[in-house]
């Protein structure tokens, strides 16, 4: 059986983790040992809930100021471009059905903060007669210190998450030897890498466990070693740099994209009747 590792401080990690680790270290790899959280209890999830932060809308709103130009659809067109060609564009909408329509409103993967960057280094001025969207900031960081020692690399995109698939995935999300790994319930669903999306961190909570972290409101997400949810499917280049890296540091597993999971017992405070089997719940029409 795995140890569950647990630590209150970095200090204390790191003597736990040189004595207690996995299966050693992979070829390449530095000569420290690295922890592994198996499985973990869920947290007070209602107390945590209780206390979280006022709901942070997934999207900031810069609304135009001034009407259409006779030029709308080229300086549409032109920042449609621009966006496209550093990677930062989410969406766009027209102002009218006709393909032909300029275009009214421009959804960014950006913050305003990194927008309004942006168009100063370029000496650009953002038309105002568009309707943008941008990306709420990141308030944690990818790794916090006190989790630094846990993984040998943290997986996860450093661009933000636009629009995806909304397909409800499972499974246990787990750290062995310094590697977050996955595995589905269904007979026979091989153990993989998992590779989250931008806005999930880690950390080490109160009573020591490695944990993910919501980086846009702070608040903890999942143990480590618990049941998840997460949106998907995610498709990932299996070929991409950042992945064979990721293998070279952790083993030739595949690699799954789970997104920004969230532990199903967090979810079971929030919707309390999902926690009811589909079907123990009534016919329509019998109480």
């Amino acid at each position: 059986m795995e140890i569950l590792m647990r630590q209150i401080m970095l200090l204390p990690l790191i003597a736990i983790a040189a004595c207690s680790a996995g299966n050693g270290n992979k070829p390449g790899s530095d000569i420290r040992q690295y922890p592994t959280q198996a499985e973990a209890p869920s947290p007070d999830y209602a107390a945590l809930l209780s206390n979280r932060p006022q709901s942070v809308q997934a999207e900031s709103l810069r609304e135009p100021t001034a009407p259409q130009p006779a030029d709308a659809k080229e300086l549409g067109d032109l920042w449609v471009a621009r966006l496209e060609e550093r990677g930062a564009l989410m969406g766009s909408g027209l102002a009218g059905k006709d393909e032909d329509s300029p275009i009214q409103s421009i959804d960014t993967l950006l913050t305003a903060e990194e927008f309004d960057t942006w168009l100063a280094d370029n000496v650009w001025t953002a038309p105002p007669h568009i309707r943008w969207y941008f990306q709420q900031p990141l308030i944690a960081p990818s790794v916090s210190e006190a989790a630094l020692a846990g993984v040998r690399v943290w997986p996860a995109t450093e661009t933000r998450t636009g629009w995806q698939m909304e397909a409800a995935f499972s499974g246990r999300i787990f750290l062995r030897d310094g590697c977050v790994f996955m595995q589905g319930f269904r007979d026979g669903d091989p153990e993989k890498l998992a590779w989250f999306h931008a806005e999930t961190g880690l950390d080490v909570d109160a009573e020591g466990y490695f944990v993910l972290i919501n980086r846009v409101s702070g608040e903890i997400a999942a143990r480590l070693g618990e049941t998840m949810t997460w949106a998907g499917p995610n498709p990932l280049d299996q070929d991409n740099p950042q992945i064979i890296a990721y293998r070279e540091a952790c083993g030739e597993f595949e690699v799954e994209g789970v997104g920004n999971p969230e532990a199903n017992e967090r979810l079971y405070v929030i919707y309390p009747h999902l926690r009811e089997a589909p079907d123990r719940a009534p016919p329509p029409g019998i109480e």
